[in-house]
């Protein structure tokens, strides 16, 4: 059997399955026929072989068709199923919102609602129900984002299986090599328990004599089982049919199961390094456990080291938790953790030394709840990160973090016992506090944080510090000097605000060192405050031993966000960014990024309303002759679906100024189908010459789709690909 092998077979068990297993040529789909008179249930059958019981290959389905499989052998076992497995391969060119691959129920009048159905969505889920009417049973269990549409400008293979375990009370559902969903059921049932169960179709669910649950396309091979296999063996078979790289993953050397917010660079040297959130409490943003994890690849992306985790806080374990996805349990938040957010790489070409940028956000604290100010105290014309002692009552900042990391008080201006090293723990004449860290789990729905028995060092940024943070939003920095091997020091940012205001926050994504012009060697990095209605640069003329920051001005058209720079042939730059009127916006500079024109609109491109992070890159390639850009971005209006990679031909006009290039944006490429769930994503150029994309690759805004693992994917595509298999702009 293909994938997987059957275990304690006799040479009669190995000849029923010879006898049962049915293949054929293509064949082409019959409308289905609704019997004269009601077919009595087949659950009757005592004996039901173990193992393969039905196999077909390469049935043809127009949409509205059924291929019936009733009257075949097998199917009157799969009528009389109490437990077993079916996998399935297909491509599918349907249309309608839900499409059954495979079926068993009761046909007639009166009857709609009890049947078994394995399907799959127009936007890329999957999912089982079993019903015998919703008052006696009624089980579901879906995955959005588990497909692939099309790949490489091919409609896509996918191959799916679903087990129900009769021992374990238990159903599963895979899909190209992942585990994607299971549901626990006390009260298991399966095929037999539906009552007056009368047919398996191939293709839709006969409900009251007619076809519901339209598929159209090929089923290429469907096996079903009359017992569960195992879930490596469905791993394995499912696994034939897979797209794009877990550059992270669930359970990998991060403990995490969820991951968020890609970034994807090319170092000089041909590295290439990648970044992502990585999220403890589901994919919820702060206020969360979060911590950023890096991996890079040798080989143009085609193996990738085993994760780290540069920057990440203690105070919480890491725990590979399954967050629920019920309407209640999905909204729940960890309330009490430190967290990491939306990571920034970028590395200075002069000196290969690599930076990594994050947000900052201290226990408890997100965006939607900061306090106002930087988190610093000017004192004698410095500026300082403050901090409370945690015993005052008044919540005074009192004190401050002086150089070499000493704790001073500055009611007398005199150093404390207290001191902070490189990553803000908190020491007491010299030797570490410690504190108990966090566990969570959840007693249904509701999530407990309470202490375990293992001792973390105490931190200013940790709820149980004796010294602690303004709650608000902070920015930090390390650097490598050996590719992501080790780390420096993490630096708080932000001296650059007055005290009283709020640091923005960075794009998610990757920073731009200019190559030519004046300012070439500048260090440059978008920043954003949506609380505060700000938009900016963080720059560095010093290999970022110093930094500046400017803020524009986009003219009151959409609200600004996250935001990424590009950078023209002879300096100028462009800053393509989300907003909140469906478009993307850009802006440009002649100066290094001290100043910016107001905001435009992309013309053609469209996004949600609410937006979605973008990546831009320039290639060392020509297109059709011409220098050109990259930009990645779902173009769905309804939601983030849709991606989208657009090239973009870089034109001297003759001009000069601000009027010197034009861009053409003359290809549009499709990642996958339009329905299909893409957010927030970042391209670089491999040292192979190919286009890099890591992607999540899902709607991230969706509510329904929170919590899904394994969603980011790394994908490579040629140039040729991107201009030959798009659509020319018009």
């Amino acid at each position: 059997m293909e994938g997987f092998v059957m275990k304690k077979r006799n040479k009669k068990i190995m000849a029923v399955f010879m006898a049962l297993t049915l293949t054929s040529t293509i064949v082409p789909a019959y409308s289905y026929n609704v019997w004269a008179g009601e077919k009595e249930n087949n659950a009757n059958i005592s004996v039901i072989p173990q193992g393969l019981i039905l196999e077909k290959e390469n049935i043809d389905i127009e949409e509205g068709n059924t291929y019936d499989l009733t009257n075949e052998t097998g199917g009157d076992m799969i009528q009389s199923l109490e437990e077993g497995t079916i996998i399935v391969s297909f491509t599918s060119t349907g249309t309608q919102a839900y499409q059954s691959l495979i079926s068993a129920g009761n046909s007639t009048k009166g009857n709609r609602n009890r049947y078994f159905h394995l399907y799959i969505t127009d936007t890329g889920a999957l999912g089982m129900e079993l019903r015998n009417t919703d008052e006696v049973f009624k089980y579901t269990l879906s995955r959005p984002a588990a497909l692939r549409g099309s790949y490489k400008g091919e409609i896509a293979e996918n191959t799916v299986a679903f087990k129900a375990d009769k021992e374990k009370k238990e159903y599963k559902i895979f899909a190209n090599g992942e585990l994607l969903a299971t549901l626990k059921q006390e009260d298991f049932k399966f095929i037999k328990d539906i009552s007056g169960v009368n047919n398996v179709q191939l293709g839709g669910t006969i409900r009251d004599g007619a076809v519901g649950y339209p598929f159209e396309g090929t089923i290429k091979n469907v096996k079903v089982y009359s017992n569960p296999l195992s879930d490596e063996e469905l791993l394995e078979s499912t696994g034939k049919t897979t797209y794009g790289k877990n550059i992270f993953y669930a359970g990998d050397e991060t403990s995490s199961n969820y991951f968020r917010i890609p970034t994807l660079l090319t170092l000089s040297s041909g590295t290439v390094v990648a970044t992502a959130d990585a999220r403890y409490g589901g994919t919820h943003d702060a206020k969360s456990n979060i911590d950023i994890a890096f991996a890079k690849s040798k080989d143009s992306g085609e193996t990738w080291s085993t994760p780290t985790l540069p920057l990440v806080f203690d105070d919480y374990a890491a725990q590979a938790i399954d967050w629920p996805r019920d309407s209640v349990g999905k909204n729940v938040q960890i309330n009490g953790s430190a967290s990491f957010i939306d990571s920034v790489t970028v590395e200075d070409s002069t000196t290969g030394r690599l930076f990594l940028f994050a947000d900052a956000m201290p226990a408890g604290i997100g965006f939607s709840n900061t306090a106002a100010g930087s988190g610093f105290k000017t004192v004698d014309g410095e500026k300082y990160v403050k901090l409370h002692w945690h015993k005052d009552p008044a919540n005074t900042y009192n004190y401050t973090i002086r150089e070499d990391g000493i704790i001073y008080d500055d009611r007398t201006g005199m150093p404390t016992e207290y001191s902070v090293d490189g990553d803000y723990d908190l020491l007491k004449n010299g030797e570490y506090l410690t504190q108990k860290q966090y566990d969570v789990h959840f007693e249904g729905t509701k999530l407990i944080e309470e202490k375990n028995d293992v001792d973390v060092n105490m931190n200013i940024f940790y709820k149980d510090s004796y010294f602690k943070v303004l709650p608000t939003n902070f920015i930090v920095m390390k650097y490598s000097d050996n590719e992501g091997e080790t780390w420096s020091d993490m630096q708080i940012l932000g001296r650059f605000k007055e005290d009283n205001q709020r640091v923005p926050l960075y794009g998610p994504g990757v920073g731009t060192q200019i190559k030519n012009g004046e300012h070439a060697g500048r260090i440059i990095l978008t920043m954003y405050n949506s609380i505060s209605a700000e938009f900016g640069f963080l720059y560095s003329d010093d290999h970022a031993a110093n930094w500046n920051y400017v803020t524009t001005d986009l003219g009151g058209s959409g609200t600004f966000a996250e935001a990424q720079i590009v950078e023209l042939p002879d300096g100028t730059l462009q800053t393509y960014m989300r907003t909140s009127v469906g478009k993307i916006g850009v802006i440009t500079s002649i100066d290094g990024g001290t100043t910016w024109t107001e905001q435009e609109f992309v013309p053609g491109m469209t996004a949600a309303s609410y937006g979605t992070q973008l990546s831009v890159i320039s290639t060392s390639q020509l297109v059709d002759g011409k220098p050109a850009i990259l930009l990645s971005e779902p173009a769905a209006t309804n939601g983030r679906r849709g991606g989208k990679i657009w090239v973009g031909l870089v034109n001297d006009t003759g001009a000069e100024g601000y009027d010197k290039y034009d861009i053409e944006w003359k290809y549009c490429y499709s990642i996958d189908n339009d329905k299909y769930g893409f957010a927030y994503s970042c391209m670089s150029e491999l040292p192979d010459g190919n286009i890099g994309i890591y992607y999540e690759k899902y709607d991230s805004w969706s509510r329904d789709e929170l919590h899904l693992k394994n969603i980011m994917k790394f994908e490579k595509y040629s140039l040729d690909e991107l201009t030959g298999n798009s659509w020319l702009i018009k």
